[in-house]
């Protein structure tokens, strides 16, 4: 199918919203265009593809703030039983670190540079020979 260029600007405005609300490209796609379309759209265009960085870019800082928000919550996480003593809800704490767990893996995949562990490799040179006087 044949798209004109403000069809074309219009999906991919579509697209890169749904991105900075979170969805994946195959969601926010899906019903639209093929993924493939849509890269070769990008391809094709630097303004586009600027478009689509800038949503990927904001979608890895919503992530960052959900972190944050679930870290933050603690609704649910202690309950009660029928006498009124405090029951620490187990369950609902080891979800909430797997949700924090996957998105800090995710985010360190989708913007590594931003959001990946840093690793530091120092080197020493020496200064004496390994063998006797050489």
């Amino acid at each position: 199918m044949a798209y004109s260029e403000e069809d074309k600007k219009e999906i991919v405005d579509t697209i890169c919203e749904s991105i900075e609300q979170g969805k994946s490209l195959r969601d926010a796609a899906n019903g639209l265009i093929p993924r493939n379309t849509f890269y070769q759209w990008i391809d094709s265009d630097q303004t586009k593809a600027n478009q689509y960085v800038r949503a990927c870019e904001e979608r890895a800082d919503l992530v960052f703030e959900e972190i944050l928000s679930i870290a933050d919550d603690q609704e649910d996480d202690i309950g009660y039983d029928s006498d009124g003593n405090a029951i620490t809800n187990h369950n609902v704490i080891q979800r909430a670190r797997l949700r924090v767990d996957s998105r800090k893996w995710m985010l360190g995949k989708m913007n590594p540079k931003k959001y990946g562990d840093k690793i530091q490799n120092d080197i020493t040179i020496r200064e004496q020979p390994l063998f006797g006087d050489e």
